[in-house]
């Protein structure tokens, strides 16, 4: 199973039918390939497993609590995810090797993590940077909308998205190094109840229980044309959901951008790419506008907002 990734050739070979399915639908969005050229190809050896492969021995060299755990020798570098599993990535051959538990594949957003996971320091030595943010363009310019769980970014960008603006992606959008054009990484997009509550053709994927918990569906299922491969940077938008009657925007300085940026683009354990991926977050942040949005009940008016933001310095 091959797809194009802007160039390049993203190759999964697996022993479990469960793997294989959910990349398939991961990357559903991306086209099949039959050939690729010579060096132009990102392999993933993924397996499952019933218990989480053992770390290595020793400290890691960076650990987010008990997340993920990092061991570099380097070309090699192993992403030890204590509750779901292991990858090892061989930055000289662009090849991933692992083994995940069913949890993996079970538990929202998982999977697609722990890919993106693995191929980030890949994706950076080929001069494509993920920011972790949801990206939806509209006349070929971008607004990324960046935060963390909870800041309202799936229920911004689905606003866009149902008003004709198209995806670029709902988690992991690529910064291309060459031209800080923004580029399309496929996923699934998923939703707590309460904001498919919000749009009535998200209606019928609502639970028929009272459990809070997020409902992945992949974007074209309900919004037809709805991808598209690159835009220009725009607008960057950090949303956060406030007690106000009114959506409320407001500027931010280039330091400022890249002050909240960082913690959403930077892998503090890749010493060897910090200096190529900040001088690419400042040329993105030094041409394009940014403000932080508070955000009120009212989801329709969301897209002319942003519009207008986008049109704003033209």
């Amino acid at each position: 199973m091959r797809f194009d990734l802007h160039g390049l050739a993203l190759e999964l070979d697996s022993n479990d039918t469960l793997v294989r399915e959910r990349f398939a639908a991961t990357f559903a969005s991306r086209q099949l390939l039959d050939r690729v050229k010579e060096g132009a190809t990102l392999y993933l050896q993924l397996d499952l497993r019933g218990t989480v492969t053992a770390a290595p021995d020793g400290a890691p060299v960076y650990a987010e609590r008990d997340l993920i755990h990092y061991y570099i020798t380097p070309p090699m570098v192993i992403a030890h995810f204590p509750r779901y599993g292991q990858l090892r990535i061989d930055l000289e051959r662009s090849m991933i090797t692992g083994e995940i538990i069913s949890a993996a594949i079970t538990t929202y957003g998982v999977f697609e993590d722990l890919v993106a996971i693995g191929l980030s320091p890949l994706l950076r030595r080929r001069g494509k940077f993920l920011i972790h943010a949801f990206a939806a363009a509209h006349e070929g310019q971008a607004a990324l909308l960046v935060g963390g769980i909870g800041a309202g970014k799936t229920t911004t960008g689905i606003a866009l998205v149902r008003a004709g603006w198209q995806l670029l992606s709902n988690d992991s959008p690529l910064l291309d190094a060459a031209t800080t054009n923004v580029l399309s990484y496929p996923g699934l997009l998923s939703a707590y109840p309460e904001t498919l509550q919000r749009f009535p053709e998200l209606h019928p994927l609502l639970p028929g229980t009272i459990e809070r918990r997020k409902v992945t569906f992949s974007a074209e299922s309900v919004y037809r044309d709805v991808w598209t491969e690159s835009a220009t940077p725009g607008v960057i938008l950090f949303p956060h959901v406030e007690p106000v009657s009114e959506h409320d925007i407001k500027p931010l300085t280039p330091p400022e951008t890249l002050r909240l940026l960082l913690p959403h683009a930077i892998e503090r354990w890749d010493t060897e790419m910090i200096p190529q991926h900040l001088a690419l977050l400042n040329q993105l942040v030094a041409k394009t506008p940014a403000y932080t949005l508070a955000l009120a009940p009212d989801t329709a008016s969301l897209p002319d907002l942003v519009r207008r933001l986008l049109t704003a310095d033209r």
